[in-house]
């Protein structure tokens, strides 16, 4: 395969196992905690440290796609990847696999913001919203899948194979990657060092503010506001060698679609590591059932996102951004009823098939409509802007969840409920924002003028 499909082919081998272990290691958490030992605090902090060395370097990487080329960056990301998650199946201790895990989040910022970049160079703007639809079905494929394999893999092997299994995908992906995927020598700008440590500073800070909640917590996200307000002002400064382009957020697309994303973001990732305590502390299921009971997301997800990039090729993004955003609040109240009224766990398979539908539908035509109302120069920035958004609410979301169980430990079946609570709310928030994307006519005038 090659030309411009082979291109793609290589980014979604990347991208599967880069968003895999955003979700593989909730399976396998009793087996970790029982082998390593820890508390349910040592367990968030396995995927919480994840997304933090994953969420906080974004920016910083899409610049340094738009300078050094994207192909590039996302290698070496992809390589440093196979080498973290070696190390995370070795690891002998809780403190180990978090630290672990830090690197694998590191590798993975490199890696994330690049792939938009590339299909934008891969493909002309009529066929990005297919590009993206199919990019977007291993996506969400690969979130919604890092359960089920997990489970598999524990059931089956070790739950050390969680990694392990990421050292073969990386090295195809990195094979794949150099031969197909198409290079540039990069920009001419220059780096922008004191936005990149006030970005660093404060998104560090705010990061670690929303996960920890300690006595701490407090002056960390104040000194982040202030942080965030010196990072506008230099970026305002800074004209086309800006880190982040704040600008794009005057239009009403970017806004909306980044808003709609970090909800999605928040929501899915929230209600992955309370869905699969209950399915097998409560509900009593093993992780290989665990699996099966959210294997309807992935099905679905795989076999619907195609559909959904075709259908925002035809009619711009925003109705089809308000269909997913709205499954994903429906998938989310069915879920959370199961879990509220103790049903049996394998109802919630109809809420993750659901969700799959969710994930599919929402995610092209939220990606697709960002980086439309974006100059080529500058669509590594957006895209790490647009990734940091969503990784942010990400980790708002997992935070969220942690300080609820952690709370509410001793009724774990009311800490449930409150987290589905939180999330639907967070889904209606998505819902608002995804009708305020501008439509297909309104996005065309935009596009013309670039």
């Amino acid at each position: 395969m090659t030309g411009k499909w082979g291109g793609l082919a290589a980014l979604l081998a990347g991208s599967f196992v880069l968003l895999l272990d955003t979700t593989i290691v909730a399976v396998a958490s009793p087996r970790i905690q029982s082998d390593l030992g820890g508390d349910v605090t040592g367990l968030f902090w396995v995927t919480a440290a994840y997304l933090l060395a994953f969420s906080v370097p974004l920016l910083l990487a899409g610049r340094l796609g738009d300078l050094f080329d994207p192909k590039r960056v996302y290698l070496f990301g992809m390589a440093g990847f196979a080498v973290a998650s070696a190390l995370c199946g070795v690891a002998s201790s809780i403190g180990w696999l978090i630290a672990f895990r830090v690197l694998q989040g590191l590798a993975a910022a490199a890696m994330s913001p690049q792939p938009l970049t590339l299909i934008r160079r891969l493909f002309a703007e009529g066929e990005r919203g297919r590009a993206i639809g199919i990019w977007g079905s291993v996506a969400a494929a690969a979130t919604l899948l890092g359960p089920i394999l997990g489970g598999l893999l524990t059931a089956s092997l070790d739950w050390r194979w969680i990694f392990w299994v990421n050292v073969p995908f990386c090295g195809v992906a990195v094979v794949l990657g150099s031969r197909l995927i198409p290079g540039s020598r990069g920009g001419a700008a220059r780096f922008d060092l004191l936005g990149a440590l006030l970005s660093t500073a404060g998104l560090s800070l705010l990061v670690w503010a929303l996960l920890s909640w300690t006595t701490l917590s407090l002056p960390a996200f104040a000194l982040a506001v202030v942080l965030f307000v010196l990072f506008y002002y230099r970026e305002r400064s800074e004209g086309a060698d800006a880190l982040a382009p704040l600008a794009l957020y005057r239009s009403p697309g970017y806004l909306s679609a980044s808003l709609a994303m970090a909800s999605l973001g928040a929501a899915v990732l929230a209600m992955t590591l309370p869905t699969m305590l209950y399915i097998q502390e409560v509900g009593g299921l093993g992780p290989f059932e665990a699996a099966l009971v959210m294997a309807p997301d992935a099905a679905v997800a795989i076999v619907l996102s195609p559909f959904a990039g075709r259908w925002v090729d035809r009619a711009g993004g925003r109705r089809p951004a308000i269909l997913g955003m709205s499954l994903l609040t429906v998938s989310l109240v069915l879920m959370g009823l199961v879990i509220v009224l103790e049903l049996n766990p394998w109802w919630i398979a109809g809420g993750a098939a659901i969700l799959g539908a969710a994930n599919a539908v929402a995610w092209s035509p939220l990606s697709t409509t960002a980086m439309a109302s974006v100059e080529s120069a500058a669509a590594g920035g957006a895209s790490g802007l647009f990734n940091t958004v969503r990784q942010v609410g990400a980790v708002a979301g997992v935070a969220g969840t942690g300080a609820v169980l952690a709370g509410l430990g001793s009724n774990p079946v009311l800490a449930f409920g409150i987290v589905f609570v939180l999330i639907t709310l967070v889904a209606v928030g998505g819902i608002v924002a995804a009708i305020r994307l501008p439509s297909r006519a309104e996005l065309e005038p935009e596009s013309a003028g670039r």
